[in-house]
């Protein structure tokens, strides 16, 4: 894990810092899939599309995989993303 990263545990509760920040797909060579707008319970919410919002998620924390000061990666494979569309 590089420097600017931290791992899951740490600090979590903090994600205020993170809103607005770019939310990437892990599984899928760190693709890009949306902005982190909000936090609703245990819940990021994300939307590909910050204009139109075509697409928006509600993804649990537990699926975040790791973050840095800038991005958030997930533990979700491209396919599944559909499973947390709102």
């Amino acid at each position: 894990m590089e420097n600017d990263q931290v791992s899951f545990g740490d600090s979590l509760e903090n994600y205020c810092m993170f809103y607005n920040a770019p939310a990437l797909l892990n599984h899928d060579r760190e693709k890009e899939f949306g902005t982190v707008i909000a936090e609703a319970k245990n819940r990021l919410i994300i939307v590909d599309d910050e204009i139109n919002r075509k697409h928006v998620y509600l993804i649990p924390k537990t699926k975040v995989d790791h973050y840095s000061d800038k991005q958030i990666y997930f533990n979700v494979p491209e396919t599944s993303l559909k499973d947390f569309e709102m």
